[in-house]
């Protein structure tokens, strides 16, 4: 890639660029989500443990209101919620 086209109000400019970055989207995907406490932009919100407001239901990933949203962070987040669900289910034995 050494250049971009950007279409704004009808006008074209070229942008030379050395890279770029593709990015899927800024607006979380959380209207299944009914009933969980959420920011006002719509991110589910969780504490240290992946917690949500209800008990047993967890969240993880850039749905949530995790400061950084970034793949590798997001994967992270996954695994501690996994931990988080395997420590609530083995306590209610």
């Amino acid at each position: 890639v050494n250049a971009i086209k950007i279409e704004k109000d009808k006008k074209e400019e070229t942008l030379a660029v050395q890279g770029i970055f593709v990015e899927i989207g800024l607006i979380p995907n959380s209207d299944f989500a009914v009933g969980l406490s959420k920011t006002e932009r719509g991110e589910i919100k969780v504490n240290s443990k992946n917690e949500t407001n209800i008990a047993g239901i967890f969240a993880a990933g850039d749905v949530t209101d995790i400061f950084e949203k970034q793949i590798i962070i997001a994967a992270g987040e996954g695994a501690k919620a996994t931990l988080s669900v395997f420590r609530y289910l083995s306590s209610r034995k």
